[in-house]
């Protein structure tokens, strides 16, 4: 009688496993943000929605080629956190859910589209950074103006982002370029091209070169500015006087996916004050008021932009790029 009670206990905890194992849920998604803020939002979703997201690392360039390869059968479910040309092309090419989410109720249109193929659950943008001690050593300071970095003694001391890889870098051109009209813009890019030392693959990389030393400056991503700061690394940070551009952190639901119910849990969730708060803290500008851990409560001057103009001419301006500059990055 004893054995048979001890069965009886032991199938009926196995059974509430196979039932937990069976509710558990996962997706696939291709996520561009940094890697450390990646495992921050996945681990964000899990507490609050039990979904495991499996995902790696890949810039928003490397995102849209995967993208462009694999359609229509995408490898993932979703993506959380590439660049707004991404969203924009998943919507063009009606690879992406339309899925108006009650969750964004209530927020500014710039973060979404209006019948929901893709949100930015933040903005981004780009910030020069100086090497502390370097610049010190040196006698120099931090350019006030983008035009005080084509001065030749910047010459082999600056790093960015190519953006024939990085979401980050493509924004950089194109606030250039709407900075100063495209005649201009391009002469611009062409004359700090002679004082760029090498592209980086990741528009976050040149935070960490600059941070160790390597390069007086760069012009970086603010995504990891804030945490490099408190990890100790001897970062200056400005936004030179003509201001800088932005970026939608952008999330969308691919079609095909058979995990539907569970990417759309993912995108309500990304439009809570919760969320916000998270994405705030580390230093995005986010669709919810929040304080900024990078910029405070004094967001700042951003140059005018049109996100669907630049992402219908990424193509264009990259072929330009190929004619004009150097293509290589690592």
């Amino acid at each position: 009688m004893k054995r048979k009670f001890i069965a009886v206990v032991v199938a009926a905890i196995f059974s509430v496993v196979l039932a937990g194992s069976a509710m558990a849920e996962d997706v696939n998604a291709y996520m561009g943000t940094s890697p450390d803020n990646n495992v921050k939002i996945a681990k964000f979703i899990k507490d609050k929605t039990g979904i495991t997201v499996n995902q790696t690392f890949q810039s928003c360039g490397e995102i849209e080629a995967k993208m462009k390869a694999e359609a229509p059968n995408f490898s993932a479910e979703m993506v959380i956190g590439a660049c707004s040309p991404q969203g924009y092309l998943a919507k063009s090419s009606g690879w992406s859910v339309p899925y108006v989410s009650p969750a964004w109720k209530g927020v500014p249109e710039l973060f979404m589209d209006p019948k929901g193929e893709f949100y930015h659950m933040a903005t981004f943008s780009f910030v020069l950074v100086g090497n502390k001690d370097r610049l010190a050593k040196a006698g120099y300071k931090m350019p006030e103006s983008w035009k005080d970095l084509l001065d030749p003694k910047w010459k082999g001391e600056i790093v960015m982002p190519s953006p024939l890889s990085s979401g980050t870098a493509n924004m950089m051109r194109f606030t250039f370029l709407a900075l100063y009209g495209d005649t201009e813009g391009w002469k611009f890019i062409e004359a700090l091209d002679k004082n760029i030392h090498h592209y980086s693959r990741s528009g976050n990389a040149p935070t960490d070169l600059v941070g160790r030393g390597e390069f007086m400056l760069g012009i970086t991503s603010d995504e990891n500015v804030k945490k490099r700061l408190d990890d100790g690394y001897p970062l200056l940070w400005s936004i030179p006087k003509e201001g800088t551009g932005y970026d939608g952190t952008t999330s969308f639901i691919f079609k095909n996916t058979k995990k539907l119910e569970a990417c759309k849990k993912i995108i309500d969730l990304l439009g809570t004050q919760e969320f916000s708060d998270l994405l705030a803290s580390i230093g995005y500008v986010t669709p919810r008021p929040a304080k900024n851990a990078l910029y405070g409560t004094t967001l700042p001057k951003f140059v005018n932009l049109d996100l669907g103009k630049a992402a219908d001419e990424k193509a264009k301006n990259n072929d330009i790029w190929k004619q004009k500059l150097r293509t290589d990055f690592k």
